[in-house]
């Protein structure tokens, strides 16, 4: 054989075993509601990573919302210069999930940059709208962290 032939044999391996994951998540979640939170946490992160507080805001539990929006005065003392997203555990049924996330932010008041972090805690209200329950108490904290 030669050794072009010998090198894609050694690759079909691989791309069986990438078929196959694919073929499992398309099978375990059809209505990629996995895919969907991704995404949409994402967003949400970078939201909050810019402070877009009135966009962010079409990301949290209707129930929710009026309190999110009172946090815009907070979101302005604040700069979150990065965003780290965790795992996302699913819960069963795939209607709820928790996603650790940290933020590298600094306040204007205190100009030092701390690690915060955040345990979101997101459903799906129906199809593939997913929401989150944030729990923000860390940059807030740090938004009324006086100078120093």
């Amino acid at each position: 054989m030669k050794r072009s032939s010998l090198f894609l044999l050694a690759w079909i391996p691989l791309f069986v075993l990438s078929g196959c994951s694919v073929l499992v998540q398309a099978y375990t979640d059809p209505l990629g509601r996995r895919s969907e939170l991704q995404l949409v946490q994402r967003e949400y992160s970078k939201y909050i990573r810019w402070g877009d507080v009135e966009a962010a805001v079409a990301f949290v539990h209707p129930d929710l919302q009026q309190e999110f929006m009172k946090l815009e005065a907070d979101f302005k003392l604040l700069r979150v210069t990065d965003f780290d997203i965790g795992a996302i555990v699913y819960g069963e049924g795939l209607d709820t999930a928790t996603v650790r996330v940290i933020y590298h932010a600094y306040s204007l008041r205190t100009l030092i940059e701390r690690e915060i972090k955040e345990e979101q805690l997101w459903e799906r209200l129906g199809g593939n709208y997913w929401v989150v329950r944030p729990k923000l108490e860390g940059l807030i904290n740090l938004a009324a962290a006086p100078p120093r």
